[in-house]
């Protein structure tokens, strides 16, 4: 995969609208914590931030948006590890006078902008943006990625739980995934172990799993529907409300692309 580039300061897309400048000290029971509106992340595990947060305290403020119960716009993981450090109050900026779009752009791009984001985090921001309505090419923009990088992204959402979750802890790289995801591996303990005892590359950890499964190559997934050049290939098929929930929400996200490519 191609090196992604980061995106300076300089280069982040101005926000209209956002007037916040002062930091203030905002009381916990005055935010709408149950407000997931603008939340971008795919993990919100907060054990490493309360620990950082205790020693260092609170350095970077959140934002929120409204009147009270303020939602956040970016920040969700801060105000989690400040409840569980039993603290009254969390630093914020509150952007007043904005709308949801403004703050949908916002929280996108602080979380883009951010550097410890996980390949998971980022595949979930690609999604949300992409059902908020932002266009693939304006997604690809904002992260630096090709189009076809951001595919593979948008693919590690369709990978089994339990694949997705050594991505997100950084046990396994995306083409260590893909791999396991592509045989079907059921025993992903033993295979991570030799991954990392061996530091197996992602291609002899494909030529170890075919010699394993008797050298047989993973079968291809159902095709359903195509982008091509000039619009949209649909392939014969036939899915109910029955059908494995990761393979309805798969017909769904690839229908709500289709409808997009050709509103142009």
């Amino acid at each position: 995969m191609a090196r992604e580039k980061r995106r300076t300061k300089e280069e982040t897309p101005f926000i209209e609208g956002l007037k916040a400048k002062e930091v203030q000290d905002i009381p916990v029971e005055e935010i709408a914590l149950e407000d997931a509106t603008f939340q971008y992340r795919f993990n919100s595990s907060v054990a490493d931030l309360r620990a950082s947060l205790k020693h260092e305290g609170q350095k970077e403020p959140i934002d929120l948006t409204g009147s009270k119960p303020y939602r956040i716009i970016d920040g969700f993981r801060r105000v989690d590890a400040v409840r569980a450090l039993g603290w009254k109050a969390v630093k914020a900026l509150v952007h007043k006078g904005i709308s949801d779009e403004e703050a949908h752009k916002l929280a996108f791009i602080k979380n883009v902008v951010r550097k410890n984001l996980s390949p998971m985090d980022k595949a979930n921001a690609i999604y949300q943006a992409k059902q908020r309505g932002r266009k693939a090419a304006e997604i690809a923009e904002f992260f630096n990625l090709s189009e076809k990088q951001l595919q593979r992204y948008e693919g590690l959402l369709e990978f089994p739980s339990e694949i997705q979750k050594l991505i997100d802890k950084g046990q396994v790289s995306m083409g260590h995934a893909k791999a396991l995801a592509d045989f079907k591996v059921k025993n992903l303990d033993e295979w991570v172990k030799r991954i990392e005892a061996e530091s197996l590359p992602q291609k002899q950890l494909k030529r170890e799993l075919k010699k394993a499964f008797g050298g047989k190559s993973p079968s291809r997934p159902k095709l359903y529907l195509k982008k091509e050049k000039n619009g949209i290939r649909v392939y014969p098929f036939t899915i109910s409300k029955d059908a494995p929930k990761q393979e309805r929400e798969k017909v769904v996200r690839m229908l709500q692309e289709a409808i997009e490519v050709l509103k142009g």
